[in-house]
């Protein structure tokens, strides 16, 4: 990192002159202090007949006008000879300064507070805009002109909502240039030996959810060399190569963003998982798949460290980051094969204000379905509804059988399972799992705006958050994948019955 050196001759105060330089360099990073000039004892600096300096601290940069005078003219004195040599040097510094002035005349600092103010104004806009496309449909209206003015102003809007989301976008960059550091430090107190490489740290992401990723990715990167990565000793008894790898990769997928961390490591030991879930009673059992076993890592408390260090084996930690990760509407995949390393996958939206979602009808209330994962829409046929023996139905579609989410038991809509008799089939698709959700009614494509659920009522299973609909009334945008688990979670209950 490049750093810069200044000696300013000035009367203002320390706080003042580091205002003025954070407005010019761009730069927070700026330290000011008061420059105490070397006092020689053959040279005092007191000319003649004025009383002596009683401290060094009176010939300070930001002391009284007597001892700058006295403090300019020993500079100049000791500086005289070297001004032709730094001549050049201060012409260029004084070009860069120029050129930074000129770069700053572009650009405008903005408090976060405000931005979020204006960012939660669009929001309001968006559920206004709604309310009047609402308000036109139901009244039919048949005025072609009123019909395109309410056209222009929903994509006005959408615009709008765009530009003030960009504002607020930051490469992640900006994260993963904290990684290289950390992975340095923790390799040289674990002996190990380890290359990592960071891709994608152009892809844009929230400011406020890069700040709150910090610590999460912080750890996962610490858990793949501290419990992935083997000894140098250990990948060559293996046949690895004596340096670990460690990748983060960022990525814009179905209108949001992926981060990855992968390493060449030991992998996930599903044996030693499993023992440890029986021990501490969280209902495995032998028939789960890995990906059902590898989530156990992220229950409280567990851990299966064979010793606790300052760095990990206490069990906290990974529980921590996939509540922050689901605070943050995202949620996180983990995929490992013994010997080969493991990979861990965080899907989170580019924003938390605003998506594109699709109002569907289920037992009489409107629920949002996020437009991104769904993949298709058809009429199911009697035939296509099976039932296995574990009690859980799939669907057929084409070649494949996905299973029916059963929304109204898992919900607490109805204790009736949904009929297929006039119901429509979404197919949505989560990260590769594909299920099929059946619904009454498709209410029609539009944009609302998330509300926490849990900051003003309380976490409901399955529910990402709330909306205000264009008629007033309140939507809840359901969680796919927390829908997923849960019936992934109903099925092994009753796998576990039947046994």
């Amino acid at each position: 990192m490049t750093s810069l050196s200044l000696i300013l001759l000035t009367v203002q105060a320390p706080d003042s002159v580091r205002e003025k330089l954070h407005t010019l360099l761009g730069t927070h990073s700026v330290r000011v202090t008061a420059y105490v000039p070397p006092v020689k004892e053959s040279a005092p600096l007191a000319p003649p007949g004025a009383a002596p300096a009683s401290s060094a601290d009176e010939f300070g940069l930001f002391s009284q006008e007597s001892s700058l005078t006295q403090t300019t003219e020993v500079l100049g004195e000791r500086r005289f000879g070297r001004r032709s040599a730094d001549h050049e040097a201060t012409n260029i510094m004084g070009r860069r300064a120029t050129d930074r002035v000129q770069l700053d005349r572009a650009s405008i600092r903005v408090n976060v507070d405000k931005l979020d103010r204006l960012l939660n104004l669009v929001g309001e806009l968006v559920i206004a805009q709604s309310m009047l496309n609402e308000t036109a449909t139901r009244n039919r209206a048949q005025d072609a002109r009123l019909r395109d003015s309410v056209a222009y102003v929903g994509r006005q809007t959408r615009e709008l909502q765009e530009a003030v989301m960009a504002i607020r976008l930051l490469p992640m960059d900006s994260l993963f240039s904290r990684m290289p550091r950390l992975v340095r430090d923790l390799a040289k107190r674990l002996g190990k030996e380890v290359e990592l490489n960071a891709q994608g740290g152009e892809t844009e992401l929230d400011k406020e959810m890069i700040e709150k990723l910090a610590d999460p990715i912080m750890h996962l990167v610490r858990n793949s060399l501290d419990h992935g990565i083997e000894a140098p000793t250990q990948r060559a008894a293996a046949g690895k190569a004596p340096v670990g790898k460690i990748q983060l990769r960022a990525t814009h997928q179905a209108g949001g963003v992926v981060i990855e961390i992968l390493d060449d490591g030991a992998g996930f030991d599903r044996r030693k998982i499993l023992a440890k879930a029986l021990e501490r009673g969280l209902g495995a059992h032998a028939g789960m798949s890995d990906e059902e076993v590898w989530q156990f890592v992220f229950a409280p408390g567990f851990t299966t460290a064979d010793e606790v260090s300052d760095i990990s084996g206490r069990g906290v930690g990974m529980d921590v980051v996939k509540r922050n990760i689901r605070a943050l509407g995202g949620h996180i995949e983990v995929r490992s094969r013994p010997g080969e390393g493991t990979h861990i996958a965080i899907r989170l939206p580019l924003t938390l204000a605003i998506l594109d979602g699709m109002s569907v009808e289920i037992a009489g209330e409107t629920f949002i379905v996020p437009l991104s994962l769904i993949g298709e829409a058809f009429l199911p046929q009697n035939y296509q509804i099976k039932t296995i023996t574990t009690g859980a139905r799939v669907v057929q579609v084409r070649d494949a059988y996905l299973p029916l989410l059963s929304t109204e038991q898992l919900l607490g809509l109805s204790s009736r399972p949904a009929s297929v008799q006039n119901a429509i089939a979404i197919v949505v698709d989560v990260d590769g799992r594909r299920a099929v959700l059946l619904v009454d009614q498709l209410l029609g494509q539009q944009q609302v705006v998330i509300k926490s659920l849990e900051s003003n009522y309380r976490r409901i299973p399955g529910v990402a958050g709330a909306t205000v609909l264009g008629n007033g009334r309140v939507a809840l945008i359901l969680d796919i994948n927390a829908l997923l688990h849960l019936e992934a979670a109903a099925s092994t209950v009753q796998v576990a019955g039947a046994a």
